[in-house]
């Protein structure tokens, strides 16, 4: 009769060959609608990601600080008279 190391010698023989099996005929290769697929999903999820943390990161940013200054702070513009073009030449205005 068989022994117990021959006994689990033969069941591991026997495994692993149903095992193989059962990954050849379930392990096939996907067809390109399926790949499509998934490369869609993935697209999607980096998408989800990137939105997710520029979100956070826009949250978390330190308010801009507003200074409030006085119409009598600020520097006063002169403006530079225009020339056009009159009847005789030029004309200041």
């Amino acid at each position: 009769m068989f022994s117990s190391t021959k006994a689990g010698h033969m069941a591991h023989i026997i495994l692993t060959s149903l095992a193989g099996h059962v990954a050849s005929n379930e392990l096939t290769p996907p067809d390109p609608s399926t790949i499509e697929q998934y490369g869609h999903l993935i697209i999607q999820a980096v998408v989800a990601i990137v939105t997710l943390w520029a979100t956070v990161r826009k949250a978390l940013q330190r308010p801009e600080t507003v200074v409030k200054v006085s119409a009598d702070a600020l520097p006063l513009v002169k403006s530079e008279p225009t020339v056009t073009a009159g009847q005789h030449g030029s004309e200041t205005n």
